[in-house]
């Protein structure tokens, strides 16, 4: 018998502005099918169009693309010596293509490894020698789509309030723009003020 402790509980996005306090709601950016223009106008149209159509693992792969353009900027204006991003495996993608036996032996490991339900996606580390400065900051990523097609856990959003808590940067998104033009770029304008 299965029992109902694997069964994931999910929270209606349309109700976050309840959920979450309201400070935290500017770092929660979700875009659904109904805000992709039908006729891209510019480059960020066309962007999140063409992401529009593909799962949640590949608009984690565009974030690590544009983690490393960014990465390579900020090495070059030597303003870290560090930059990582991380995608953390909490074994939800692979539990997906397995039998329900199969995927509760997989939590029940990845739990005795450490892993926590919920966790974000993505960790991006910074570390910069000269300005004596280290940060890291989480993201959450999910799919575009519906409101009722957003997966988002209660654990994920208990992590996003956490970690916010803990004075880290959680973010919880789908919006490949909000991930460069917002996320990213108060990263860097930290630095220019520095």
């Amino acid at each position: 018998m299965i029992k109902a402790k694997y069964k994931k509980e999910y929270v209606d996005v349309k109700e976050l502005p309840n959920l979450v306090p309201k400070e935290l709601l500017p770092k929660i950016n979700l875009i659904f099918n109904k805000d992709i223009p039908k006729e891209p106008k510019n480059t960020d149209d066309l962007i999140i169009h063409r992401l529009a159509q593909l799962k949640e693992s590949d608009i984690q792969q565009y974030f690590y693309k544009e983690f490393n353009v960014f990465a390579s900027e900020m090495k070059y204006l030597n303003k870290f010596n560090e930059l990582e991003f991380v995608q953390n495996d909490n074994g939800d993608t692979a539990g997906g293509s397995l039998t329900q036996i199969q995927r509760i032996c997989l939590y029940k490991r990845k739990k005795a490894e450490g892993s926590r339900a919920g966790f974000p996606d993505i960790s991006m580390y910074f570390y910069s020698a000269n300005l004596n400065f280290r940060d890291t900051v989480f993201c959450e990523v999910k799919k575009i789509g519906a409101p009722s097609e957003i997966h988002l856990t209660k654990e994920q959003l208990e992590w996003f309030i956490k970690l916010n808590s803990m004075g880290f940067n959680a973010y919880i998104t789908n919006n490949p723009i909000f991930f460069k033009k917002v996320i990213l770029k108060e990263i860097m304008e930290y630095f220019k003020k520095s």
